[in-house]
């Protein structure tokens, strides 16, 4: 039996334009061909930076989906079935809304994938056909899969090696897919299992994937302290709170932190609370707190989400330049999105406030547009907003400002690394903007389904 995994792209302008930041490893199906049996060959086809062959003989395909890239994936689903190929969905957007998602394929694996695989692919060897929903047992113990690097060979990823310390984040941010799928849950992995499979993966480079690799400071430290003798270099996400706890911050230097991603949101107490983002309000002066971490180092990707009604354009205009004062290593500005299953998409419907029933299957919709009404100004004017602040951390004299000498040049790979990286995202900001969701003119979903409201 052959199966055949595919990476939608989220779209393009051209289509031979490929949009590098996103092209990391695809760490979810190397877990999933590591619990596939090993008599079953595996094809991995990443649109992000390759076509995709539909006339490639297979027996199985499965699409991993998340919000921004479900228009695309039902495409490549119609184009397999047409085939007569059955496609399997999975992913985030399979998690929060299965219904939607089953339209499209003939199975969905709802959440985690372990327990749910091995039962689908023996129901195509044994029966021949597959039920329309697969699941995890609840009251079966969650097993990490040991991904299988090799379906990853003479692909142009980063170098750098994708790793799950832990699943879920025991936050309850209310715009935050991750938190409504896994209902604000946090599962440690083991971490025998993780020093053997960075020892395995022969990579001194590894991004933790961790929503919040902070998610149990105690069991973080564990893991800290085992990651010691191996000598690698990583990065990964966590929240602000970290600056607290100076045990906390040795251990991840000692055991090769670089960098990693906070995410502020907001300057704002207000919006903080609007967010259902306590953490963030309890640690109080961001600055002391930055400072703090960046005196063991380390460099710091902030992010900053507007939109909520608390906030006004001025209000974008104050956090970029804090963030280029505050010397941040990278940052994000995006505007608020409701996405499907989460407590903010559910409070935006119940108030009218969007401007799709599905923004991410609307014809219309490109990259970086608002899908919903802000309360203090026009959604034209978030965006642009939104997009001049990029222009601003990303332009030459806020890359000049933000240089920290203790954190850019504790290393030579740090000092290439940060011009690196931000003239390559200083790059993409246009290249990323307006792109269509999907292949234009496809669409997917009768227009009534999509329309405005």
């Amino acid at each position: 039996m052959k199966v055949t995994f595919v990476v939608p792209h989220i779209g393009r302008k051209n289509k031979k334009e490929y949009v590098r930041t996103w092209q990391m490893e695809p760490l979810a199906f190397a877990m999933l061909a590591g619990i596939t049996p090993p008599d079953v060959e595996i094809k991995l086809y990443d649109e992000r930076l390759e076509d995709i062959d539909f006339d490639d003989p297979t027996d199985l395909v499965g699409i991993n989906v998340e919000t921004y890239t479900a228009k695309r994936g039902y495409e490549i689903s119609a184009e397999f079935r047409k085939r007569g190929v059955p496609v399997v969905f999975g992913g985030y957007q399979a998690a929060l809304i299965p219904d939607e998602v089953s339209h499209y394929g003939d199975s969905v694996v709802v959440g985690p994938a372990e327990g749910a695989w091995e039962e689908l692919l023996g129901d195509l060897k044994t029966v021949g056909k597959l039920k329309p929903f697969y699941k995890r047992l609840q009251d079966q113990p969650m097993r990490f899969a040991m991904p299988r690097r090799d379906i990853f060979e003479s692909k142009p990823y980063f170098n750098i090696a994708c790793v799950e310390t832990g699943r879920g984040c025991p936050l309850r941010c209310n715009f935050c897919s991750i938190a409504a799928a896994t209902k604000s849950t946090f599962i440690r992995r083991p971490i025998p299992e993780i020093v053997q499979e960075i020892e395995l993966s022969g990579r001194k480079d590894i991004f933790f994937v961790d929503d919040n690799i902070i998610g149990s400071i105690r069991t973080a430290k564990e893991l800290f302290r085992a990651l010691k003798p191996l000598n690698i270099r990583w990065v990964s996400q966590g929240t602000v709170n970290m600056a607290k706890d100076d045990e906390l911050l040795s251990l991840m230097v000692e055991s090769g932190c670089k960098g990693v991603l906070i995410g502020f949101e907001s300057f704002k107490e207000s919006t903080l609370r609007l967010m259902d983002k306590g953490v963030n309000i309890v640690i109080g002066d961001y600055e002391k707190a930055v400072a703090k971490i960046h005196g063991y180092g380390l460099g710091i990707y902030g992010t900053f989400i507007f939109g909520y009604d608390t906030e006004t354009l001025e209000d974008i205009q104050y956090t970029t330049e804090r963030a280029i004062e505050m010397k941040l290593y990278i940052g994000a500005f995006n505007h608020l999105l409701p996405l499907p299953g989460t407590p903010l998409y559910r409070e935006f419907e119940e108030a009218g406030k969007l401007r799709y029933k599905k923004w991410w299957l609307s014809p219309e919709f490109r990259y970086n547009e608002i899908p919903f009404n802000p309360k203090n100004c026009t959604h034209e004017e978030l965006r642009k907003a939104c997009f001049e602040a990029r222009k601003k951390f990303y332009g030459f004299p806020a890359i000049l400002r933000r240089f920290n000498p203790s954190v850019v040049l504790s290393s030579a790979k740090m000092t290439a690394t940060y011009f690196g990286l931000n003239l390559l995202l200083k790059k993409e900001i246009d290249q990323k903007n307006d792109l269509p969701l999907g292949n234009e003119p496809y669409e997917p979903v009768p227009i009534e389904e999509v329309a405005y409201v």
